[in-house]
């Protein structure tokens, strides 16, 4: 079967819902496979990490061999769309069941300024993400979004919905789990204390949006707004 892909943009209690396909014996978890390309193989989007020697080994081609091959478990991934953008299209779909969940920008943006005070607009993620839902779209596909703020305050009516939307089981006891360290994610150490410390889905911390993300606020926000508007319904 195809791996399920959540898509995503920073901050948007993505990785919270990672954890539960984390604590499900059905899927095999894989983090963001495709940051490596985007920002460390020799055909990098990106020079925030240019003093890294590049890796050819984390090519695209080579990254999306891995992430699809066939294994005992399906796979679940969750990564930013940002992460693929040169991929974007029809053909990428495909290789996928394909899931999005969103943010506002006025909560996702004050979080992500407080790890990475110059993130680039790509990096924001919306535009990215948007292209993706398109490309699904494109291909006659309807993929459930997610709403991070419906997410957290109904936590097992989005994931029923969601699990329902894709035809796969829906596990209640996988919205709780014991805090603790997931290796699977390690190599972002800072970014994801909280969904390791917690034992399920908590409202994020408010933070103010600093005035001089205001411009950048308003050229996200209806990218937001499109995708929202085709957020799943939960009953």
């Amino acid at each position: 079967m195809k791996p399920v892909v959540l898509w995503a943009v920073p901050r948007s209690v993505s990785t919270a819902f990672e954890r539960v396909f984390v604590e499900r014996d059905d899927f095999e978890v894989l983090h963001e496979p495709f940051a490596a390309s985007y920002y460390y193989s020799d055909e990098r989007c990106s020079d925030r990490f240019a003093g890294a020697e590049a890796d050819p080994g984390s090519r695209y081609d080579a990254v999306l061999a891995e992430v699809t091959r066939p294994r005992e478990r399906r796979v679940f991934v969750k990564d930013m769309a940002t992460h693929v953008r040169p991929l974007i299209g029809a053909e990428l779909a495909g290789r996928f069941t394909n899931s999005f969940i969103v943010r506002s920008p006025d909560e996702a943006l004050p979080s992500l300024h407080e790890k990475w005070p110059d993130f680039t607009e790509e990096e924001a993620g919306y535009e990215p993400l948007a292209c993706m839902y398109d490309a699904c779209v494109q291909r006659g596909e309807d993929p459930p979004v997610v709403d991070a703020a419906e997410l957290v305050a109904d936590p097992a009516g989005t994931l029923a919905a969601y699990c329902a939307r894709l035809g796969i089981p829906f596990d209640a006891s996988a919205l709780s789990w014991r805090p603790g360290t997931v290796g699977e994610w390690s190599a972002w150490g800072g970014w994801h204390e909280r969904a390791q410390e917690t034992s399920g889905f908590s409202r994020p911390r408010e933070r103010t949006l600093p005035p001089e993300l205001e411009p950048v606020r308003d050229r996200m926000r209806p990218f937001y707004e499109r995708l929202r508007s085709r957020r799943l319904p939960v009953d």
